[in-house]
């Protein structure tokens, strides 16, 4: 609609030029016609049939003689840098999730962790990227943000991997738009999966998976960790990077709330900081996961046969 007004507008004042002037503006008029009508064939999302579909299958519980700990990383935008902190300490700790959950921008480092990446590859990455490598910027459409520049970055430092063939189980939560419903994608392509669950609405356009439209995870769960639980989770680390808080987060067994700066949704300016919030706020929970870790393996004794 945009365009066709645009061109009405063009049409309307084409009378009013001078004569002078009239053959250098037809051509003017000429080329932004057909670039608007170009840019109005891509108004609305598009199926991806060269990637393998993300699907969302019933979700089978991990098993294991020990207990299995799970990560679950929130939504919040790029106060989701903290994130990175966590997996750092954590890792520095010792501490290797067996499950990986993520939502929203907590998915795309997620799906970094879920690969097998460590934590100083992680945060290399993290602040080298550049605005380019995630937002690619349009005119046109049903957002701001196409979301594709997201989609190949991951799919690029993951060589293309899919979902199942993670070291790490994982699952990326979105929301069907319509139904407003979480889903849970736990196989195909991860960098669309992800694409998906980051797709903020009125900013990243929506993504069409098999006929069905995606938005923002965090629509539909800011922290996910009932998905975790139902992954077969006996100890879940959740971290909460919005700036409202969740009330998810409070069912896990270990509470992450990093102290982030405040910031712009897509405003990478703070990354530094919202790291360090993100290790620092896990670096005073590991006391408390390595007792939830203790009293799991008690638990597990406990109901061994004899």
């Amino acid at each position: 609609m945009a365009a066709i007004a645009t061109i009405t507008t063009i049409v309307t004042l084409a009378p009013t030029v001078d004569r002078t002037m009239a053959k250098p503006m037809r051509r003017l008029m000429l080329g932004a016609v057909m670039a608007l009508l170009l840019a109005g064939c891509a108004l609305t999302p598009r199926e991806y049939p060269e990637l393998a579909t993300p699907r969302a299958l019933p979700i089978e519980r991990l098993q294991a003689a020990r207990p299995l700990l799970a990560l679950v990383l929130g939504a919040g935008g790029s106060r989701g840098f903290a994130h990175v902190g966590v997996i750092k300490a954590l890792e520095a700790a010792g501490l290797q999730a067996d499950i990986v959950v993520g939502s929203s921008s907590g998915a795309v480092v997620a799906s970094l962790y879920a690969s097998g990446m460590t934590a100083a590859a992680i945060e290399q990455h993290a602040l080298q990227i550049e605005d380019s490598d995630l937002i690619d910027l349009t005119l046109f459409g049903p957002g701001r943000v196409r979301g594709e520049a997201l989609q190949n970055y991951v799919n690029r430092l993951l060589d293309n991997r899919s979902i199942e063939t993670m070291p790490r189980a994982f699952g990326v939560v979105a929301t069907a738009r319509e139904a407003k419903r979480m889903t849970v994608f736990n196989r195909g392509n991860t960098g669309l999966a992800v694409r998906a669950s980051a797709s903020i609405p009125d900013i990243f356009w929506p993504v069409l998976i098999a006929g069905v439209e995606y938005v923002d995870g965090g629509l539909s769960s800011r922290v996910p960790v009932a998905v975790a639980r139902s992954m077969g989770a006996d100890v879940v680390v959740a971290v909460d990077v919005s700036w409202r808080g969740s009330d998810e987060v409070a069912q896990a067994d270990v509470p992450i709330r990093p102290d982030n700066p405040r910031t712009r949704t897509l405003d990478f300016s703070a990354r530094l900081e919202s790291i360090a919030a993100g290790e620092v706020a896990a670096r005073a929970a590991l006391p408390l996961l390595r007792e939830r870790l203790a009293e799991a393996v008690k638990a597990r004794v406990s109901l061994a046969p004899r």
